[in-house]
């Protein structure tokens, strides 16, 4: 077993507990200016507070050459993890490539053995001829043809053939965001050879950064399309800062070897004030520092400030100022780029129901006769007078909440997608594509020794009846929800949805009232799509869900608690040699044979990191749950939830409990021994230590996080050989037998965006935070980035679906960069500039390096009023597709529940290929019926208009 590394060092304590006779020797002898080792509270059972804070910060010390390292075998891990990739991609395309298996139309073995036979009895060149124009016929995107006007649908672009084809569109899109971010001047050197071949390709359309992200949206959304945009901005926002991170990199290491304003000192986090002082002190020469040791690999902290000091400093000021503005830059325009996403995205959606729909909450409607608020209908009109006002008879509106228990059409519906449906089309499957009688199977273990077995078209016969009760229950809410005039009202109404004809009607309406309806108490947002309310959450009233909120940052703030104490196991494992010493029934076993050492051994290296792992991954679903229980009312909600949770989580537990824990104590030891000892003035200049201390705590674990983003790194390529879905999917792939079967083990997970930004926040946060005084920290963030980038490019493509939620994430993203901003600021504040302000009152570098907080505020204002969905430069915006669908009739149309949807069979596609449907449904007349989608079998639509049309006359009279 080999030694952990230094980054993984466990904390060793072994010194503190070697027995009760060795605890005077610990004790620290108190010197004439030592207050903390003096004090009764510093130590406890002998063992000293500062000690234990010590060994605390040894764990933090990384050496240059295991940074190294940990890049190295990074490179040489990524460059395998590729390559394995690329082998096994065109191989195994159910696991690789499950978005294009599901979207894709499918072909019979007959069919396939055709084209194999066919290309056997060709020569090599027909055959290439054949397979070059095979691919060239290829669709660019599957499933084939346009959207329904209004509403997108997902799909998934075509796969590149070659060993590295997966990296071709990944790598075609850097490049058209080169040439759109170079100058004109130097794209027309760069491409001047060949004028008018680059005349061309220069006014070709559709070759610009918004040509090709539109091709994107309309394949995956606007959420895929949201985080793709959000790691494009950190990768060229620190790509651009690498390089003056660099140039800060090398004045830093000659401002510590050339100059008296810094040090070749080796500085620990607990460093002592005299090294400081001499430091300080101007009288020191050169020919003393350059008997010191100026190789890089020996003391990394040349290339930091953590030896920087007085007007040495002004450079990391400037840089703090240069990298402030960059980042406006950057947030800027990646802001107007996402705007000009979501209107785009409303083009495509401005038939979609719940763009025209408007959801209120907070309500509290019940039966009030004094009000002449009796039935339904009375409700209805409250609600829209409530949000439509003097405009309720100029505006036709619809309004919807949910008035029936959804309980038992949850539970059949469930049950007939798990149970009927599922077996029906396989027994179905199974007789069209292996023969006759192949269908006949058992329900289960008891079925099978009973001998109950079920033929394919009695399975038909028992799905579609169900079926039909599920319609029937269906058809009877929603004409519960119509004829409301006599209907009395029960119970309290919380929330209601109102639609309007139109996407802008309903736009400019929200604009109109939002702040009258929250002076009032009301919430009112734009609808999300059904499938993203969380309709149980929505049915509380407001103390119902204010009492669950209370109760859930509570118990959000005890699991963050708890989770610290895995941080307690991994130190005794990591320690296991301790803990055996101090137990007598393990040092014997252990003793007894060099198995039971080997095994210690083990356990000591893998359960630590295991664990670590484990509650790793299990927290932000903790989180989810917590944030649902707690009742956010839909997905999106869920989501900036679990992004705010777990950034904020992160940040306190790895920059403010691991870092200033030790600091604060010792300045509170420092401080209690001096009161009444020392002058107030005293204790008020003893103070001008505490940022030099937390400068130094902060820098010195700089070396920690340089070992940290390639191991972050390794984990990211890891996503690429899918490895827990091989394993979970493996049994499913050896028990396939039908088409059906394929496309159940083909269904694609779905992408955890918020996890997944709450990895790419805490990477942001790092390398911001360290940018001035640690910039080699930037660089290795810039990797990271790009690495996460081209792999999730690929795995949003390919392999991952996701529950669109229309990008609600956008906002709370740039707040967490500005934020980020924001610390790295307050951490130059905190360096030298602060503590020169509290010795010596001279406040110039102070402020210096305080101005650009202002600046970050300032334009944050600015983001707010110009850069919103909801903001005035977005309201300007017309759009053309929504006058044309006024045009068309002025009616709204009904917001209805998930479960009352006509689209709520499912969506999958069992049997993709034609002729293996047409066999199908003539052996199987009910097959048809069965797998309709939508309103009864003869109907068309102008009954669905007649309907809408009677809806609103019934609306008309009540």
């Amino acid at each position: 077993m080999p030694p952990i590394p230094v980054y993984h060092r466990p904390l060793s304590l072994t010194h503190l507990y070697n027995g009760q006779q060795d605890l005077p020797a610990l004790l620290p002898r108190a010197g004439p200016g030592s207050s903390v080792e003096s004090s009764p509270s510093a130590t406890a059972n002998g063992i000293s507070a500062s000690d234990l804070i010590l060994e605390a910060e040894e764990h933090w010390n990384v050496s240059a050459r295991s940074i190294l390292a940990a890049w190295g075998l990074t490179a040489a891990g990524a460059t395998i993890i590729i390559l394995l990739y690329s082998l096994a991609r065109p191989r195994w395309k159910l696991i690789y490539l499950p978005r294009i298996k599901i979207r894709k139309p499918s072909r019979t073995p007959k069919e396939k053995a055709e084209e194999k036979h066919m290309l056997a009895e060709m020569d090599e060149n027909e055959r290439k001829k054949y397979l070059e124009r095979k691919e060239r016929n290829k669709p660019d995107y599957y499933p084939e043809g346009k959207n329904n006007a209004g509403q997108w649908i997902a799909r998934a672009p075509k796969s590149e053939k070659g060993f590295f084809g997966w990296l071709t569109p990944t790598l075609g899109e850097v490049a058209i965001e080169c040439k759109s971010a170079m100058p004109k001047f130097l794209f027309s050197m760069w491409t001047g050879r060949s004028k008018n071949t680059d005349e061309k390709a220069t006014t070709e359309p559709g070759s610009g950064v918004f040509e090709q992200d539109l091709k994107l949206l309309h394949m995956l959304g606007l959420d895929a399309m949201v985080y793709l945009l959000f790691l494009r901005l950190l990768k060229y926002l620190f790509s651009a800062m690498s390089v003056l991170a660099g140039l800060l990199a090398i004045t830093n290491y000659y401002l510590n070897t050339q100059t008296t304003y810094g040090s070749m000192s080796t500085i620990s986090p607990s460093g002592s004030e005299d090294d400081m002082t001499k430091r300080d002190s101007p009288s020191s020469s050169s020919s003393e520092t350059s008997s010191n040791n100026t190789s890089i690999i020996d003391n990394p902290q040349l290339l930091t400030a953590a030896n920087v000091t007085s007007n040495g400093l002004l450079v990391h000021i400037s840089f703090e100022w240069i990298a402030t503005m960059t980042i406006i830059v950057f947030v800027l325009k990646a802001s107007a780029h996402h705007l000009k996403l979501v209107q785009e995205w409303t083009h495509l959606n401005y038939n979609e129901v719940s763009f025209k729909t408007l959801m209120i909450t907070n309500l509290s409607l019940r039966q009030n006769k004094a009000k002449s608020l009796v039935t339904v209908a009375d409700a209805k009109r409250e609600i829209k007078s409530l949000v439509l006002g003097s405009e309720r008879g100029k505006i036709d509106a619809s309004v919807w909440f949910a008035m029936h228990n959804m309980n038992p059409l949850h539970e059949k519906i469930e049950t007939f997608k798990k149970k009927h449906f599922n077996w029906a089309i396989k027994a179905v499957a199974m007789e069209t594509f292996h023969g006759r009688g192949e269908g006949v199977f058992y329900d289960s273990c008891t079925g099978r020794v009973c001998g109950r077995s079920k033929s394919a078209s009695s399975r038909v016969d028992g799905a579609l009846k169900e079926k039909l009760e599920i319609e029937e229950l269906q058809d009877r809410i929603r004409q519960g929800q119509v004829d409301v005039r006599h209907k009395d009202l029960s119970g309290t109404i919380t929330s209601a949805f109102v639609t309007v004809p139109s996407a802008k009607q309903a736009r400019e309406i929200l604009k109109n009232v939002k702040d009258d309806m929250k002076r009032a108490g009301y919430h009112i947002q734009r609808a999300p799509r059904s499938h993203n309310v969380l309709w149980k959450n929505l049915e509380k009233d407001v103390k119902s869900r204010h009492s669950h909120a209370i109760i859930g940052k509570f118990a959000l703030v005890v699991i963050c608690f708890v989770n610290t104490i895995p941080l307690m196991i991994v130190t005794v494992l990591a320690n296991l040699d301790t803990a055996i010493d101090h137990w007598p029934t393990l040092a014997k076993l252990e003793e007894s044979s060099e198995i039971w050492k080997a095994i210690f051994t083990v356990l000591a290296g893998v359960l630590p990191a295991t664990i670590s792992a484990m509650f790793s991954y299990v927290l932000p679903y903790i989180m989810r749950r917590l944030s649902r229980w707690s009742g956010a009312l839909t997905r999106g909600q869920l989501d900036k939830a679990v992004i705010r949770q777990l950034f904020i989580f992160q940040l306190v537990s790895n920059f403010i409990v691991f870092s200033l824990l030790g600091v604060v104590y010792e300045t509170y030891l420092t401080i209690s021994e001096d009161v009444g000892k020392e002058s107030w003035s005293t204790i008020y200049a003893s103070l001008g230590d505490v940022p030099a201390k937390v400068t130094r705590a902060y820098i010195s674990e700089s070396l920690y996080w340089l070992s940290w983003y390639p191991i972050r790194s390794v984990v990211a390529c890891l996503q690429l050989l899918q490895i827990p879905r091989l394993i979970l999917k493996t049994p499913q792939l050896l028990m396939i037998k039908t088409p059906h079967d394929l496309a159940e083990v083909a269904q694609p997970e779905n992408f955890e965006y918020a996890i997944e930004y709450s990895h790419v926040l805490f990477a942001m946060v790092v390398g911001l935070m360290y940018a001035p005084l640690a910039p080699i920290v930037v660089i290795c963030a810039a990797i990271y980035f790009w690495t996460l980038y081209i792999i999730h490019n690929n795995q949003l493509k390919f392999v991952f679906d996701s529950k669109e939620t229309d990008g609600k994430c956008w906002k709370i993203l740039v707040n967490r960069v500005l934020i980020a901003t924001v610390f790295m600021q307050m951490f130059m504040v905190l360096n030298q500039p602060l503590a020169a302000t509290l010795k010596t009152q001279s406040a110039v570098m102070a402020v210096g390096a305080g101005v650009p907080i202002g600046i970050i505020f300032l334009f944050k204002m600015y983001l707010r009023r110009h850069y919103h969905p909801d903001g005035e430069v977005f309201s300007q915006y017309i759009d053309k597709y929504e006058d044309d669908d006024i045009g068309h009739g002025e009616w709204a149309p009904e917001y209805e529940h998930e479960l009352l949807r006509e689209d709520w069979m499912p969506k999958i596609k069992t049997v993709k290929n034609a002729k293996l449907m047409s066999v199908a449904t003539r052996e199987f007349p009910q097959l048809k019926e069965l797998l309709r989608v939508g309103g009864k079998a003869d109907g068309d639509k102008s009954r669905g208009l007649m309907t809408k049309k009677r809806r609103n006359r019934v609306r008309e009279k009540g």
